[in-house]
C-alpha cells in the first residue's frame, strides 16, 4: 500500500485584501511493487485533496471548506495543492478562532490501491 507522510497545511494572509493563500502538502512513496504495477499495467493513482473545518460537540460533524483538483500521479515525490480562498470560505465558526485542516486520499480506480493523511489542524482568525 502507498504511504503518505508530513502532510501540511499553510494559511497565508494577503496584504490589504480579503484573500487568503492556502497551501496543502504531502508527501506520496510507493513501494518497487507499486511502482512496477503503475508501469506495467499503466494505473493511475489519483491525490486528492480536501480543507475541512473542525468542528464538535454542538457544531457537530467536520465541515468541508473546499477541495483542489485532483492529482493524477506516477511516482514518489511531495505533491502540493495551492490556490487563493476568500477568508470567509475560512471562516467557518461564528464565534472565535476557526479551526482548519487538510484531508488527503489517494486512490487508484479499479484497483485495490489507496492511503490517506490529515495535518495537523490550524487555528487562527483567517
Amino acid at each position: 500500500m502507498p504511504t503518505m507522510s508530513n502532510p501540511k497545511l499553510v494559511v497565508q494572509l494577503a496584504s490589504n485584501t480579503n484573500q487568503r493563500k492556502v497551501t496543502a502538502t504531502v508527501t506520496v512513496n510507493f513501494n518497487t511493487v507499486e511502482e512496477n504495477m503503475i508501469k506495467v499495467l499503466g494505473l493511475t493513482p489519483r491525490l486528492a485533496c480536501r480543507v475541512y473545518g473542525e468542528d464538535s460537540g454542538f457544531n457537530g460533524g467536520d465541515d468541508l471548506l473546499f477541495s483542489y483538483n485532483t492529482k493524477t500521479i506516477t511516482k514518489d515525490g511531495t505533491y502540493v495543492f495551492s490556490g487563493t480562498v476568500n477568508k470567509a470560505v475560512l471562516d467557518e465558526d461564528s464565534i472565535g478562532e476557526d479551526e482548519v485542516y487538510a484531508k488527503f486520499a489517494l486512490s487508484t480506480p479499479s484497483f485495490p490501491m489507496s492511503a490517506a493523511a490529515k495535518s495537523a489542524t490550524i487555528s487562527g482568525d483567517f
